[in-house]
């Protein structure tokens, strides 16, 4: 029995990996926009719901730190685009993540730095945008790799309002 409640765990964990639509990464403004607009799909016996809307972004920073590299400032100005543009009046939440190298709670307190760091990059209201911190427990990607490390170092930007 407990073999069986174990095995079931671990398909649903990797449910978020296997089934789940990718996550997409936008670098235009344009791209953005379209990306954090809701469409509606049809689901089950008839009914119309909306997905959670979001985005992710590979923004950079210097190591165990929140300071942002220029290398991510053109992306980040495509992000103030829109969200200064034709988001301005969505809530949006700017969601940090990082990969699980090191101690989890450093993690989700550096998660939370970078997070803010790119709020305040953006100079984008705070009644309609806010920060949230997930450190480590939210990974897309394998922790075992170079590469999925760095998929799991990214913010994401998820629409709240309709």
């Amino acid at each position: 029995m407990r073999q069986k409640v174990l095995f079931s765990a671990i398909l649903m964990g990797l449910s978020g990996w296997a089934g789940a639509e990718p996550l997409r990464f936008p670098t235009t403004e344009a791209d953005i926009v379209t990306a954090l607009s809701p469409t509606l799909q049809r689901k089950g016996l008839g009914g119309i719901t909306s997905d959670t809307v979001k985005v992710g972004a590979f923004i950079q920073f210097d190591s165990n730190s929140a300071q942002i590299k220029k290398e991510s400032y053109p992306l980040l100005r495509e992000y103030a685009k829109a969200l200064q543009g034709s988001l301005a009046t969505v809530r949006i939440e700017i969601a940090g993540h990082t990969d699980s190298r090191g101690d989890a709670a450093y993690n989700l307190r550096l998660s939370r730095q970078r997070a803010q760091a790119v709020q305040d990059f953006l100079g984008v209201d705070n009644t309609t945008t806010y920060v949230k911190a997930y450190g480590e427990t939210q990974a897309i990607k394998t922790n075992n790799t170079p590469e999925g490390r760095a998929y799991n170092r990214r913010v994401e930007f998820i629409r709240v309002t309709q």
